[in-house]
C-alpha cells in the first residue's frame, strides 16, 4: 500500500477575504461628493454668499426656499453637506458591520466625527456672523473630512488590503508634503476670512511646492507603479496652482473687484478646489507608499 494513502491531506492555505468592492466603491463616491462639498463651499465664500441665508439649520424657515442669488450657493452648500453627512453615516454603519481592518474603521470613525463638528461649526457660523476664528475652522475642518473620507477609500482597496506593508515604506517625505499642503490650506482659509496674511500664504506657497515637486520626483525615481498616477498628478497640478493663486491675488486686489458669480471669483473658487486635489493627492500618494512594490 502506497505511504501517501496513509499521510493526512494537507491543509490547503484559505485566501485572505478580499474586501467587500461594494463597500469600497461608495467609499470613494462618498469621498467624491465630499470634495464637491469642498468646492461649493470656496464658491459660497467666493460669492459672499455665506449670510445670503441668515438662519440655520432651516433656510428662512423652510427646507427649500426659492433658490435664486446668493441662496443658491449657500443652500445649495447646505444640501450637499446633508448628502456627504448622511453618506458618511452610512459608510460608519457599514464599516461596523462588514470591516475589520483597524485603520479602516479608525478612518471612518474620524470621518463620521469630523462630519458631525463639521455641521455645528457651519451652523455656529451663520448664528454668530462669521466669526472669523470659527469660519477659519470650518475651512479647514472640511478639508480634513475630505482627506480622512479619501484615506478611507484607499485603504480599504482591494489592492490595499491584499498588500503588506512595505519594509521602509510610508515616505517621510510624503508626510511632511501632507502637512505641508495642509498648512497652506489653512493659511489660504485664513487670507480669505480675515482678508490678511497674504505673506505668510505667499511665503508658504514656496515650501508647498517643492515639497510637493520633491514628492512627485521620488515617485517617478522609485518607479513604482502605484505612485505613477499621483506623482503625474501633483506635478501636473503644482503650476496650475501657482497660476491661479496669483490670478486670484491680482482678481481681489483690484479696486474694481466686486463678489458674486463671474470669471474672477471662479478663479478663487477654482484656487481653493485644486489646494484640495493637491492635499488629497499627496494622502493617496503617502498611504501607497507604504504598500506600494
Amino acid at each position: 500500500m502506497s505511504t501517501a494513502v496513509l499521510e493526512p491531506p494537507r491543509a490547503v492555505p484559505r485566501p485572505e477575504p478580499a474586501a467587500p468592492r461594494a463597500f469600497h466603491r461608495f467609499a470613494v463616491l462618498t469621498a467624491a461628493c465630499a470634495y464637491v462639498l469642498v468646492c461649493a463651499g470656496a464658491l459660497v465664500t467666493s460669492t459672499g454668499s455665506s449670510l445670503a441665508v441668515p438662519d440655520w439649520p432651516l433656510s428662512f424657515g423652510t427646507l427649500f426656499p426659492p433658490m435664486v442669488g446668493g441662496v443658491l450657493f449657500e443652500h445649495g452648500h447646505r444640501l450637499i453637506a446633508g448628502t456627504v453627512a448622511a453618506m458618511t453615516l452610512a459608510l460608519l454603519l457599514w464599516c461596523l458591520k462588514t470591516q475589520k481592518d483597524r485603520l479602516v474603521r479608525g478612518l471612518v470613525f474620524a470621518a463620521s466625527a469630523g462630519i458631525i463638528v463639521q455641521a455645528v461649526l457651519g451652523g455656529v457660523t451663520v448664528l454668530m456672523r462669521l466669526p472669523p476664528a470659527v469660519s477659519i475652522a470650518h475651512a479647514c475642518l472640511g478639508q480634513a473630512v475630505f482627506c480622512t473620507l479619501l484615506a478611507a477609500a484607499q485603504a480599504s482597496s482591494p489592492w490595499y488590503l491584499s498588500r503588506p506593508a512595505r519594509p521602509g515604506g510610508l515616505s517621510w517625505l510624503g508626510l511632511w508634503t501632507v502637512c505641508a499642503v495642509y498648512v497652506q490650506v489653512a493659511l489660504g482659509a485664513y487670507l480669505r476670512h480675515t482678508s490678511s496674511g497674504l505673506f505668510y500664504h505667499a511665503g508658504w506657497a514656496v515650501v508647498a511646492a517643492v515639497s510637493l515637486i520633491a514628492l512627485s520626483g521620488e515617485g517617478f525615481r522609485s518607479r513604482l507603479e502605484a505612485l505613477r498616477s499621483p506623482s503625474a498628478l501633483l506635478f501636473a497640478l503644482v503650476p496650475v496652482q501657482l497660476a491661479l493663486g496669483l490670478a486670484a491675488w491680482k482678481i481681489k486686489s483690484s479696486p474694481d473687484f466686486e463678489t458674486g458669480l463671474h470669471p474672477a471669483t471662479a478663479a478663487t473658487a477654482a484656487h481653493v478646489a485644486v489646494g484640495a486635489a493637491l492635499l488629497g493627492t499627496s494622502v493617496i500618494w503617502w498611504l501607497r507608499s507604504r504598500k506600494a512594490s
